[in-house]
């Protein structure tokens, strides 16, 4: 049975506000004053790194990530396919927004030979993708750093049995 997992919407809501106010602001003073030549490459570059940041929003958007027995993929703009079998890696990692480490997000990495596949906490059903990846770490016998284990225990996962303590 294949799973279909995305990014809602209202996550991506700040991303493009963001992106749009930026590109305002960098390019609205280039297209009605006359700025002095470096403070004109100045905000073409700042332009040009919100037309990135707005990229990649869309890029998110339009990724649906599937989940079955095979494998896992990304279906999308820039999409990739690693089975299960050859998953060579797993990493999570977890930014943290405060000091107390409260609020943040989480970043999954997985890789193959060839490709690796990045997934966002924003993403629906984040921890069902996490448990999957881990258990096709785990049956293929991968060592998982610390970082790893730790994050993923947050998730509520094992990542090894013989590390549940």
């Amino acid at each position: 049975m294949t799973r279909s997992f995305q990014y809602p919407l209202s996550c991506l809501c700040a991303d493009y506000a963001g992106s749009a106010i930026g590109l305002a602001c960098s390019l609205g003073p280039l297209a009605y004053l006359q700025p002095a030549a470096a403070m004109a490459w100045l905000l073409a570059a700042a332009a040009a790194l919100f037309l990135v940041y707005f990229g990649r929003t869309v890029c998110r958007q339009l990724t649906h990530i599937e989940l079955d027995e095979a494998g896992i993929r990304a279906r999308g703009p820039l999409g990739a396919a690693i089975r299960w079998e050859h998953l060579r890696s797993l990493r999570l990692d977890y930014y943290s927004t405060r000091r107390d480490r409260e609020r943040g997000w989480m970043h999954l990495r997985l890789r193959d030979a060839q490709r690796t596949i990045r997934i966002d906490s924003e993403v629906d059903g984040f921890a069902d993708i996490a448990r999957a990846a881990a258990a096709a770490a785990r049956r293929r016998g991968a060592d998982l750093d610390e970082a790893t284990c730790a994050n993923l225990r947050m998730l509520g996962i094992v990542p090894n049995p013989a590390q549940a303590a």
